[in-house]
């Protein structure tokens, strides 16, 4: 660059601006006045301070929930009417295989069924008391969601101004489903119509008289008086099933007609209306009184079962239900292992049947059901009944198998195969299964529609293979998979196997018993059953796209280390086994 361009460009560039010089401070004289305030102060504590209304705060909350909402329950409705129509066509036929069930138990005329005919409302009374307060102990009955304990039930409001509709909320589904459950299976034993609306409308009063009395024992924190409810209904079940029995097998006389199930269903119904009324009241009157962690944790019980609810795994509920009772029972004394391999996995199933007996003894009270069955002339139908009520009584014998099966890090550790892993966590439950089948076999042989032949005794053991085969059914399925392409219905679209959760473990029970109900050879169904048990040990139903694309990569692996050693190349590779 030449001397000229240089000074162009210094003449060229502005001069800077100089700092202007900064001005003198200047001392001001403070004046010594002091400051006077422009009005005078008033005491707060002299104005009307407003109160907090707990109607307003629920028309609050409820504006706060609709305004959210973006569907009407009747868009609900008119999008699902292909559902709909589908329920009402299948409630079609349920009426109508109850209609027959009822005229075929109304034939049998003979005194063992006309007792058993009249014990059968105590026992879905007992039924229904039972079950009432199981969940009450679970849940609450009054319950509360998080953010609700957060912000609202620590305000300075009355706190059964809030939570009153929620009981009588409770109340009235208790009233409603105890007693059309109740009215659902008397109208199978061939009762009375009148018989029938008078113990079903006493089993719901009852059902909700403990409602109320559960939230009274709720606000006091306690839960002897609960438990004691329960093991007298408890009792009265199992006293009234071993009556049933006895009276089929000829063991006791008991003259019960129609008439004295009539009366009786009137004291009932009185019992029911009165007890209704007052556990409801007395649960109302000390509802101010329920703790605020006693009704949150209910609210989060809740709204996890609700979750897994929409997915329709019902296994993923019961895990929720498990982890609760243990997180209460806190923690259990560790055992040293014995044995080794496979059997070192059935004594660790034995140490657990040791620790908690309950399932031992529910699966004993199980025994009594089908004698129950045969006793009021169900017939074919027993296998099929008695099966579906094993299934859900050898669950928890299966929470070994479900740990494995939903957890693949943890099958992984163990050193053999799938199929031996679940051989090693079904053989205490098919070893109990048979005990099991060994005791309801004579009732298959003297009460049943093929007394004192092989068909009699071949009975109890498809009834107890159908069992086990469902409960592993029901423990060993996948959850849907949201990862492979959805089918568009009605209700919108979802999983292939969505709808499917609902029916696991009893369409095991179906198929195997199916061939008792047509009227075919036990061994058809028995051969069901194995074929179905050896498909299910396998694990062979439990893979989903992702583990068969894993074993597809791992068989091409190993064929490529074949032919590189038959090639000559000397390469060792170990491929783990995945299942």
């Amino acid at each position: 660059m030449s001397a000229n361009s240089k000074r162009r460009r210094r003449q060229s560039k502005p001069n800077r601006p100089q700092n202007p010089p900064l001005p003198e401070p200047v001392e001001e004289e403070l004046s010594s006045s002091e400051w006077e305030p422009a009005g005078d102060f008033a005491d707060v504590e002299d104005y009307e301070v407003a109160q907090t209304d707990e109607r307003q705060l629920r028309l609050l909350m409820r504006d706060w929930r609709r305004g959210r909402a973006t569907r009407s329950l009747w868009d609900m409705v008119t999008d699902s009417y292909v559902a709909l129509f589908s329920v009402v066509m299948i409630l079609a036929m349920v009426v109508s295989g109850i209609m027959s069930i009822q005229q075929s138990s109304a034939g049998c005329g003979t005194e063992a069924c006309t007792t058993s005919r009249g014990l059968l409302p105590w026992l879905m009374t007992a039924a229904v008391a039972t079950t009432t307060v199981s969940l009450c102990r679970i849940f609450g009955p009054v319950t509360a969601s998080a953010a609700e304990g957060f912000w609202l039930l620590d305000a300075p409001i009355r706190r059964s101004r809030v939570l009153n509709r929620r009981l009588w909320t409770v109340v009235a589904l208790a009233f409603t489903g105890g007693a059309a459950v109740s009215a659902l299976v008397l109208l199978l034993s061939g009762l009375a119509w009148y018989a029938v609306v008078l113990w079903a409308l006493g089993a719901g009063g009852l059902a909700a008289g403990i409602v109320g009395l559960c939230a009274q024992e709720q606000a006091a924190d306690r839960m002897v008086f609960v438990r004691v409810v329960q093991s007298f209904w408890i009792i009265v079940a199992t006293a009234t099933l071993l009556a049933m029995i006895a009276v089929s097998a000829g063991w006791l006389n008991l003259p019960l007609d129609l008439a004295h199930t009539e009366f009786a269903g009137w004291i009932v119904l009185g019992i029911g209306i009165t007890g209704a009324v007052g556990g409801a009241l007395a649960g109302r009157i000390h509802l101010g009184g329920v703790g605020r962690a006693r009704l949150v944790s209910g609210g989060d019980l809740l709204s996890g079962l609700q979750g897994a609810a929409f997915a329709l795994d019902f296994a993923l509920m019961r895990d929720i239900l498990v982890e609760r009772r243990w997180m209460e029972h806190g923690n259990v004394t560790p055992e040293r292992g014995r044995a080794v391999g496979t059997a070192a996995i059935v004594s660790r199933e034995i140490r657990k049947l040791r620790r908690s007996p309950g399932r031992l003894v529910t699966l004993g009270l199980s025994i009594i059901v089908p004698y129950a069955l045969l006793s009021i002339g169900l017939g074919n139908l027993t296998p099929a009944l008695a099966g579906l009520v094993l299934v859900f009584v050898m669950i928890p014998l299966f929470d070994s198998m479900r740990v494995v099966n939903r957890t693949k890090g943890l099958a992984r550790c163990f050193p053999m195969s799938a199929s031996e892993l679940n051989t090693a966590l079904t053989t205490l439950p098919g070893a109990l299964a048979i005990g099991w089948a060994l005791l309801v076999t004579p009732g298959f042989v003297l009460l049943g529609s093929h007394p004192m032949g092989p068909i009699g005794a071949a009975q109890g053991f498809v009834t107890a293979m159908a069992g086990y085969v469902g409960a592993i059914r029901w423990v060993s399925a996948r959850p849907a998979d949201y990862s492979m392409p959805m089918v568009a219905t009605g209700m919108g679209a979802m999983p292939p196997g969505l709808m499917f959760n609902m029916f696991r473990g009893i369409d095991m029970v179906a198929i195997i018993t199916l061939p008792l109900i047509i009227g075919w050879s036990p061994l058809i169904s028995v051969a069901i059953a194995v074929i179905a048990y050896l498909v299910l040990r396998s694990g062979q139903l439990n893979l989903n796209a992702e583990e068969l694309m894993e074993r597809n990569l791992e068989a091409r692996q190993e064929l490529a280390a074949l032919r590189s050693q038959s090639s000559g190349k000397q390469k060792i590779t170990y491929t783990r086994t995945r299942r």
